[in-house]
Parts: structure tokens; C-alpha cells; sequence
């Protein structure tokens, strides 16, 4: 009998990595393997000599290949763009350069935590408040980098790296910028050609899939993608075959939230946010990460109260660590404002160094009086409130004063949209806006033109049979409102009055008759008066006659 366990002792042991142990460029030397990838591995290694860990990139020495020949220019402009980026949510990176034996490197920030894919596959959706925090934080460094002119194209998760960052957990730094692309090269100086693939065909935009010119737009449906995968768990669109996928983003319409996974809940406002990031042309969509963020900040009070980390909440205010992000570098919602612009006094400081409310006050130092509150303290409130709203708002017309464009110059022109996600219960309501219907819910649209302002007020009227009419106005660059209709009351029982037989009208009085002639009376020893002749009055009656 042969034995089983020959061929295993047979096989030739595992080839040690190459690269392992080797300095590169007599400055980074290698320690081991982090991840590897289609475009190469990532290699754990030390600089020196300042003795930095940092995470060397390394291409594949095929990489180059024959479809992109312009690969030396290409990677050396795209390193050096990277390089610039010096936003707190993009990866840092160090060096890069070229080896004597043809290998390319790239020296990074090295990062210790986990990808958002690995975040997702763990845990499963998040919850709406922690997705909209990812994604700003991850808009914020996009915006950076289409500021200088490029744009990422190759979003995913696997390229969203979160962190432990003070207190937050899930601090966003984004990865690899390896495949970006200029926005403002000719088609005859493009240094990556239109009939390249490149980017992962899940989270791909439909003119990126056609080989079209790609713009900030491409960036803005990947992040759409990847929204949309935090919300429910699944990508909108995962087909057995490449092919199938990418036609799927091209053609396919977006399938609701709701049907991908009915277990979880969307507040509207994030989802008609999605549905406009995915929208099938670029100009359906948000044009610019500003944008975005603005939509993103719009739909977040509407997320907020269904967030839960288990990180603590702001003893100040109450609100969760998801609306500390949100109202982080001076991008608040108006919903997430506080009333009054106020400065939290100066905690004291004990000698130690330690915040008072870390360690119990001495008894000592507890001071308790019983003087009744004095009045002039509202008031002075009140007038240093006053004093403040005035010097803002003398500011804010100077800043606009000297912001405003002068005459006769063009602004020029953009088509806006508005992005609408109308429902009802029940479901199947008729919504109209200035008598005219604009379809049942649940409704969703992308208004251009006229309606598609998003300063413009749209009353909106829900109709459904047996219910109240609703009535709400709604303004923003999305629409998104769920209307609960009210059942109509029943009508009340009418108990119909007994029958009773028509009484007869009064009959009018007869004419009176003149009385007969009293007969004669035996005689009396008075005198008796004379007797009058009787009289008629008005109504035909006699005056005298007794």
C-alpha cells in the first residue's frame, strides 16, 4: 500500500519571498509581507535612519507591460501628485522611486487597523449614522485630490482604511491613488490610455465601463457603490460573470434598499441620497465632492438618532460621536446647530494637570449658597447675544459686499438636480404639486430644469382613497419625505325621526256674531243705565256688549 503522505513530503518547500530582508535604495528595509494585490504586494519595512515603520509598495516587475508604454512617465507624475496630498484622511506617502534592477516602489504611511471590506464582512451593515461618517470623511479627502486636478477611479472598500484615532474608531484614511488620472489631460497627452481597464468592476461607473472621459462624477458613483453596501451589506449590482456586472452598471436600474436587504432601515433622506449618487449619467449626479458634502450634512439629522457605537456621547450636548464628525471643520447642519453660539467655560485644573472632573472635588471646595438669582444676568446675556448676531452680521454683509461679482460679468450656468424619494402609509398614495399628479408612491425621481432647483419650495400634496389629504412643502437637492396619511372617520349613523301624522294648521277664528238679546230680567229697584249700542273693533269684534 502506497503511502498517503509521500507526495506531501515530497513537494518542494515554499519559496521564501525574494524581497524579504533586502534595503531598498539603501533606505527601506524589508521585514515582511502585509498584503499582496493584481498590481503588486505591500511589504512591511524599516526606514533608516530615522527607524520608521512605514508600508513599502512594491509593482510587480510584469506590471509594465505592453498596453501601457508609457508607464515610467506615468507612474513617476502620478507618485509625485500623490505626494501632495496632504489631507488628514489620505494615506501619507514618503518616497518613491525606481531600484538599478527595475523595481518600483512607493514608501507609505503605515497604518494599523482595518479595511472598511474586513469592517463590513465582521460586523455586516452599519448603521446609517456610521456610514454617513465614513463616507464624509472619505469625501473630504477626494475633495483635496480633485483640487489638484485628479480624481481616484478606483474606490472601494478595500481602499477605505479605518483606524483608531483618539477616540474615534473608525477614522478614515484612503488608499492607494496608484491608479488616478489627471482631469485636465488632452486625449493625445492622456498618460492613461481610454481602452485600459483599470478599477474593480463592482464599484465601476457606467462611462468608466464605456471607456469614456471619466471626471469628479466617476469618484461619486463608486462612493454611491460603497454607500450603498454599508447600508444593506451587498453591492446593487454582483452578477456571476464580469461582463454581466459591468452591463448591469451600464443598463440595470438601481434596486431599492429595501428589497436587497429587508431587514434594514433607511431613513429617506440617506436613500435618496444613494440613489443619486448611482445615478446612470454624471450629470444626474453630484458634480463635485462639495456638493456631496453638502447633501451628505442634509441628510444626516435624519440618520443621527439610530447611531450606536459604544463610544460615548458629548457630555456637552448630548450628541453622539457620528454628529461630533459632522460638525467637525466648521461643516455644520442646521438641525445639528446649537440655538446659540455659545463657549463652554474652562474646566479648573488641578495641580497634578488633570481636569477637575476627573478627580473628585474636596469637600472644602464645594460652595453652596441660597442668594435668590439676580436679574441682570438674562439681560446682560441678552445683550452680549445681541452685540455678537450684530458684529456677525455686519461681517457677513461686508464678506458678501466684497464677494460680489461685478456687473456685466457672465456667471456661467449649471443644470441643477434634485434627487426625490417620496413614500406614504400605506403605500400607493397619488402625489400632486400645483394640481398636477406626479406619479404614487413610492416615488422616485430626478427633477431638472425649473423644478430641479433645489432653493426652490415644492409643495407637495399626498391623495390616497379613504384617507386625509397630506400637505407638506419641502425644499433641498433632495426630496426625500415619508407622508402618514390619516384614515378618514366613518360616517356617523343617521337615526331617522319617528313618523308623526302632519298636524292640521290652526283654524283661523270665526267671525264673532252679535250676541242674541239678554231676555228680560225681572225688575229691580235700581235705576239701571241707559244701553248703548254695541261697536265693532278692528277685528270684527264687539266693544260693548256685556
Amino acid at each position: 500500500m502506497a503511502d498517503p503522505t509521500a507526495s506531501i513530503r515530497s513537494a518542494p518547500p515554499a519559496q521564501p519571498d525574494p524581497l524579504i530582508g533586502r534595503v531598498i535604495n539603501d533606505r527601506f528595509r524589508i521585514l515582511g509581507v502585509i498584503a499582496r494585490g493584481g498590481m503588486g504586494k505591500v511589504y512591511r519595512a524599516e526606514q533608516s535612519p530615522l527607524g520608521r515603520v512605514v508600508a513599502l509598495k512594491v509593482l510587480q516587475p510584469n506590471y509594465k507591460g505592453e498596453n501601457d508604454p508609457e508607464f515610467d512617465k506615468r507612474f513617476f507624475l502620478e507618485a509625485s501628485i500623490v505626494s501632495k496630498l496632504r489631507h488628514p484622511h489620505t494615506v501619507t506617502l514618503y518616497d518613491y522611486g525606481q531600484t538599478d534592477d527595475g523595481v518600483y516602489f512607493m514608501a507609505m504611511e503605515y497604518l494599523e487597523g482595518r479595511t472598511l471590506h474586513r469592517l463590513l464582512r465582521d460586523e455586516g451593515p452599519l448603521d446609517p449614522a456610521r456610514a454617513l461618517r465614513v463616507l464624509l470623511q472619505t469625501c473630504r479627502a477626494l475633495r483635496e485630490a480633485h483640487g489638484h486636478g485628479v480624481i481616484h477611479r478606483d474606490l472601494k472598500p478595500a481602499n477605505v482604511f479605518l483606524i483608531q484615532h483618539d477616540e474615534d474608531p473608525d477614522f478614515v484614511k484612503v488608499l492607494d491613488f496608484g491608479l488616478l488620472k489627471r482631469t485636465d489631460e488632452d486625449p493625445e497627452e492622456a498618460l492613461t490610455q481610454t481602452g485600459l481597464f483599470m478599477g474593480s468592476p463592482k464599484y465601476m461607473a457606467p462611462e468608466q465601463i464605456r471607456g469614456e472621459r471619466v471626471s469628479a462624477a466617476t469618484d461619486v458613483y463608486s462612493l454611491g457603490v460603497i454607500l450603498y453596501e454599508m447600508l444593506t451589506g451587498r453591492v446593487p449590482f454582483d452578477r456571476p460573470s464580469s461582463v454581466n456586472l459591468l452591463m448591469a452598471h451600464v443598463t440595470d436600474p438601481v434596486p431599492p434598499l429595501h428589497e436587497t436587504n429587508p431587514a434594514v432601515s433607511v431613513p429617506p433622506a440617506v436613500e435618496a441620497l444613494v440613489y443619486r449618487c448611482l445615478a446612470k449619467t454624471p450629470e444626474e449626479r453630484f458634480a463635485s465632492m462639495d456638493e456631496l458634502i453638502a447633501a451628505i450634512k442634509h441628510a444626516a439629522p435624519a440618520a443621527h438618532p439610530g447611531f450606536a457605537t459604544g463610544t460615548g456621547e458629548f457630555a456637552s450636548s448630548g450628541q453622539s460621536l457620528a454628529a461630533a464628525h459632522l460638525l467637525s471643520s466648521g461643516e455644520h447642519p442646521a438641525s445639528l446647530r446649537p440655538a446659540v453660539p455659545t463657549t463652554p467655560p474652562p474646566l479648573p485644573v488641578t495641580p497634578s494637570g488633570a481636569s477637575a472632573s476627573a478627580a473628585p472635588a474636596a469637600p472644602a471646595e464645594v460652595h453652596v449658597t441660597h442668594e435668590p438669582p439676580r436679574r441682570r444676568a438674562p439681560l446682560m446675556l441678552l445683550g452680549a447675544a445681541a452685540v455678537f448676531f450684530g458684529a456677525v452680521g455686519l461681517g457677513l454683509l461686508g464678506l458678501r459686499a466684497t464677494q460680489r461679482p461685478e456687473a456685466g460679468s457672465a456667471q456661467p450656468a449649471r443644470a441643477t438636480t434634485v434627487s426625490v424619494a417620496l413614500e406614504s402609509d400605506p403605500p400607493g398614495a397619488e402625489v400632486f404639486e400645483g394640481g398636477v399628479s406626479l406619479g404614487r408612491t413610492p416615488l422616485r425621481a430626478q427633477w431638472t430644469g425649473e423644478r430641479g432647483d433645489p432653493n426652490r419650495p415644492h409643495t407637495l400634496v399626498f391623495r390616497a382613497a379613504g384617507y386625509h389629504e397630506h400637505q407638506v412643502t419641502l425644499s433641498g437637492p433632495a426630496l426625500a419625505y415619508l407622508a402618514r396619511l390619516q384614515r378618514d372617520a366613518p360616517p356617523e349613523a343617521v337615526i331617522p325621526a319617528p313618523a308623526f301624522p302632519a298636524e292640521a294648521p290652526p283654524a283661523e277664528p270665526p267671525a264673532a256674531e252679535p250676541s242674541p238679546a239678554p231676555a228680560a230680567r225681572p225688575a229691580r229697584s235700581a235705576p239701571r243705565r241707559p244701553r248703548q249700542p254695541p261697536t265693532r273693533n278692528a277685528q270684527g269684534l264687539y266693544n260693548n256688549v256685556y
